[in-house]
């Protein structure tokens, strides 16, 4: 007997899951390595989410390819939810990376080297493009929502880490003890005074400040992921259709 020949419908579900199968696992690996080279330690390390620089440059360096996803899928396909599916793509390839290398093969625990999620801010991004139909209204309220919310999206997850102890006479958080404890390579094993800056000097509260500035320059970096996007690709898309045109 024959295989009965695959119908035309059939085959555009098929092309159309094996297509979004591989653009997620591109998203994947893009947003991954943009947190990795950009964010680095302050996204590998528990002890590293401070107050000062976590909050504004995590954020500020992470809207690019959600930006970047949220533009080509808005332009082309007129769908708003891009950004959702940048996050959800970098939280997967974070929580796999965390598991198999930092945990698997460093053996570093994961509640020393656990992720930021960012889907909650990545859906008030898309709600935002939905509603004002509008690039422009989405980087400047969306823009200001992930940085300026992302301190708060994570303190479910942070506060528990932040609870005081009394190590050798010294008052620390939970996550510096965790940190004297596990030995590793890749970041320094001292005690980062990150709050010893300018702004303790201005305001009483620095995380409301980080989170406001955080909001404001995460305005600006979405556009240099729409930059990005219209570049490698919907400029040479366009090219070529004008050439074929022509």
């Amino acid at each position: 007997m024959t295989a009965e020949p695959l119908r035309l419908p059939e085959l555009d579900r098929r092309f159309d899951l094996a297509f979004s199968i591989v653009i997620f696992l591109l998203i994947m690996g893009a947003a991954h390595v943009n947190n990795m080279l950009l964010a680095g330690d302050w996204s590998f390390w528990v002890d590293w989410k401070d107050r000062q620089w976590w909050p504004l440059l995590t954020p500020a360096v992470n809207i690019v390819p959600v930006a970047l996803t949220q533009y080509l899928g808005w332009t082309r396909f007129r769908a708003p939810s891009g950004a959702t599916m940048a996050a959800l793509a970098l939280l997967a390839a974070q929580w796999l990376s965390r598991s198999t290398n930092f945990e698997g093969w460093a053996h570093l625990p994961m509640n020393f080297t656990w992720p930021e999620t960012m889907v909650l801010l990545a859906v008030l991004m898309d709600a935002t493009l939905a509603l004002s139909r509008s690039l422009a209204v989405t980087s400047v309220i969306g823009g200001a929502l992930w940085g300026g919310l992302f301190y708060a999206a994570q303190w479910p997850a942070l506060a528990p880490y932040l609870q005081p102890v009394i190590l050798h006479g010294q008052v620390l958080t939970v996550a510096d003890t965790i940190s004297f404890a596990t030995g590793r390579s890749q970041g320094p094993e001292y005690l980062r005074m990150v709050e010893r800056g300018s702004l303790r000097a201005l305001v009483d509260d620095v995380t409301l400040i980080v989170s406001f500035f955080a909001g404001m320059v995460c305005v600006g970096t979405y556009w240099v992921g729409v930059a990005i996007g219209h570049l490698v690709a919907i400029a040479p898309i366009d090219r070529s259709v004008k050439l074929q045109s022509d």
